[in-house]
């Protein structure tokens, strides 16, 4: 936020907000926005989603870009953004799903939603071993789920509906022994 915001406002007229749960204060280069308020700015990036017009908050701008922490990554409807970087990969895949899922909802006027995920250099990956971590723990909850929902291999489970996706698992399962 203190790299991006102000170039935003200065270069494109964009406004900009950051939604932390922690010690850091929420911003905003909005004005009239109550920065203490999450639910103020969430409303501001996602207007149509959060029905600001029947909350009467009398704004003519909106939030463009949002730069949050996790404390928005459950329960929120904000299926107005149209794309969503992670450069935190969590763990825990279900985690990247519910990140992405605030945005890809049922009612999403968007015709297309992107999700990018920056995973990290290889000396720090190599530490951590995350991509490894989480890429397997994905294979395990596709095991058990309708593989719709592998947001790490969208290209191999575009086409997929949940029959066929079950009859490829039952199949993988009578000739391969899955390493879980």
């Amino acid at each position: 936020y203190e790299n991006l915001a102000d170039k935003v406002k200065r270069l494109y007229g964009l406004n900009s907000a950051l939604v932390t749960g922690g010690s850091t204060p929420n911003k905003t280069t909005m004005k009239g926005v109550v920065v203490n308020d999450m639910s103020d700015i969430l409303t501001n990036f996602s207007p149509i989603s959060k029905g600001r017009d029947q909350i009467n908050l009398n704004a003519t701008e909106e939030i463009d870009l949002l730069i949050a922490t996790d404390t928005i990554s459950e329960g929120q409807n904000l299926q107005d953004a149209d794309y969503l970087i992670n450069y935190d990969i969590h763990w825990n895949p279900v985690r990247v799903i519910q990140r992405f899922g605030r945005i890809d909802r049922i009612g999403s006027r968007n015709k297309q939603i992107q999700l990018v995920n920056f995973w990290p250099n290889v000396d720090l990956d190599t530490y951590l071993n995350l991509e490894q971590r989480v890429k397997g723990r994905m294979v395990m909850l596709n095991t058990a789920a309708t593989g719709e929902d592998d947001l790490l291999n969208i290209k191999s489970n575009k086409e997929m509906n949940d029959l066929k996706y079950r009859k490829k698992q039952l199949e993988q399962l009578q000739t391969q022994v899955i390493d879980l």
